[in-house]
């Protein structure tokens, strides 16, 4: 089954409507933030220790 964003959307503010706007407001940005996350890594490492091999490799792989 595959529903459009603004679809999902809509139907789950309507599945909020029964809780007080101030609750509702702080769901919808937690689901906001979970749905849009972007992960940062960070490697840190002495010179020469292979930290670009291993960005490579795992990256490369996808």
């Amino acid at each position: 089954m595959s529903f459009s964003h603004s679809s999902l959307s809509a139907q789950v503010k309507s599945y909020l409507t029964i809780l007080p706007e101030e609750i509702r407001q702080k769901i919808l940005e937690h689901l906001h933030s979970v749905i849009h996350y972007e992960p940062e890594i960070g490697i840190m490492g002495k010179s020469a220790t292979g930290k670009s091999c291993l960005c490579n490799a795992i990256f490369q792989s996808r």
